[in-house]
């Protein structure tokens, strides 16, 4: 029986709106893909909460019309 180990790969799926995001997505924040935590709805747009791939989380705000780039990871 032979070990092999899997390689992931990050695919770009789609564009969202801030307001189409849900937790667990993976998106596009500045040039790193990383994992939505949470989603708080502010008055003139939203603070997503998110964990990038060293287990860190950070909180940015986003305007109302903010797009990102969703991503789905696929078994190669």
């Amino acid at each position: 029986m032979s070990d092999t180990i899997k390689s992931m790969e990050y695919v770009f799926a789609d564009t969202l709106n801030a307001d189409q995001l849900m937790i667990d997505d993976l998106i596009d924040v500045e040039g790193d893909i990383v994992q939505v935590v949470d989603i708080i709805s502010l008055s003139d747009g939203y603070a997503i909460t998110y964990r990038n791939d060293f287990g860190e989380v950070d909180i940015i705000e986003v305007g109302d019309y903010s797009t990102f780039k969703l991503y789905v990871l696929i078994d190669e």
